[in-house]
């Protein structure tokens, strides 16, 4: 089912992560009830999420030569991720995530990308072997849009296929989005790429058209406690299950990786609950790379859930 080889191409971060009972007001200070670190990056969360579900994994990215960058290294060898190609930066430090949380599971994050920044178009001129090899390319927008313009191009030119997570929301020109032949928003990032407000499956199907007419050829949208929805050869939702949420941080990145690993190996339908499935469980474990889901995990979850 899974691909044979994924190339993710995108972010590296140390999440610092705090537990509060409500998001704070502008100048109001809280007492949060835990505290915790955590690896994360939304292309590291996605990398180990799709080596968790079977697939062989590479890295494409760059951290600081410091303590947070060893420890993101030893993170990608302990999961089985090749890090051949994970670039050192000579000047800044491994990309920090402040990341605060709500009981509810409500989170709020501030991304300084730092290393992130130092991943570069040139770098991925260098890789034409490693994205020939590989039967899908993932990228996301933590690194330099000019890198995930490059890292599309060269996946384009070996006729393999691309993945663009479009988070954060940035404004990308058409002209990157139509480069990728997958490109999955959610709600917001959706309203940031078309202007239209995601706030009901009618307007996701607004939204996810204009994307579709930009030149993309499948658009997937996250949609959050509502599900998904495919837009391009068909028009497809998929409900999402119902869970007790408890950290939906990379709840995002554990669908595009389950996305990614089961895209082209079972029936479009299929593929999207399976991704579903995998960021439901994602978002009922605290942190970002610990709560990415196994394979069996996500099986188990599907069966039990019919």
């Amino acid at each position: 089912m899974v691909p044979k080889s994924v190339v993710v191409v995108g972010s590296a971060n140390m999440d610092l992560i705090m537990r509060i009972s409500r998001l704070p007001k502008p100048g109001e200070s809280l007492l949060g009830s835990h505290f915790m670190t955590a690896h994360g990056g939304k292309g590291a969360n996605q990398a180990v999420g799709a080596a968790r579900l079977g697939a062989q994994v590479s890295f494409v990215g760059c951290v600081g030569n410091d303590t947070f960058g060893a420890l993101q290294r030893k993170a990608f060898e302990r999961e089985g991720v090749s890090i051949s190609h994970l670039k050192t930066s000579s000047t800044a430090p491994t990309g920090t995530a402040m990341i605060l949380l709500t009981e509810s599971g409500q989170n709020a994050i501030v991304v300084a990308p730092a290393a992130n920044d130092d991943l570069l178009p040139a770098d991925m001129h260098e890789l034409g072997d490693l994205f020939a090899r590989a039967d899908v390319v993932i990228s996301q927008l933590e690194i330099p849009l000019e890198t995930v313009d490059a890292a599309l191009c060269m996946a384009r030119d070996a006729g393999v296929m691309s993945i663009l997570d479009a988070g954060p929301a940035r404004n990308v020109a058409p002209e990157i989005l139509k480069q990728a032949d997958i490109v999955s928003p959610n709600e917001t990032e959706a309203e940031t790429l078309t202007g239209v407000v995601v706030d009901s499956l009618d307007a996701a199907r607004k939204a996810a058209a204009k994307i579709h007419a930009m030149g993309v050829p499948h658009v997937v949208m996250k949609l959050g406690e509502r599900g998904c929805l495919y837009y391009g050869e068909e028009d497809v939702f998929a409900p999402a299950f119902e869970i007790n949420a408890l950290d939906a941080t990379a709840a995002g990145d554990a669908f595009t990786a389950a996305l990614g690993a089961a895209w082209g190996r079972m029936p479009l339908r299929d593929t999207l609950r399976f991704a579903n499935a995998a960021g439901a469980l994602a978002a009922t474990v605290e942190g970002a790379q610990p709560s990415m889901p196994t394979l069996d995990a996500v099986n188990h979850f599907l069966h039990e859930n019919g």
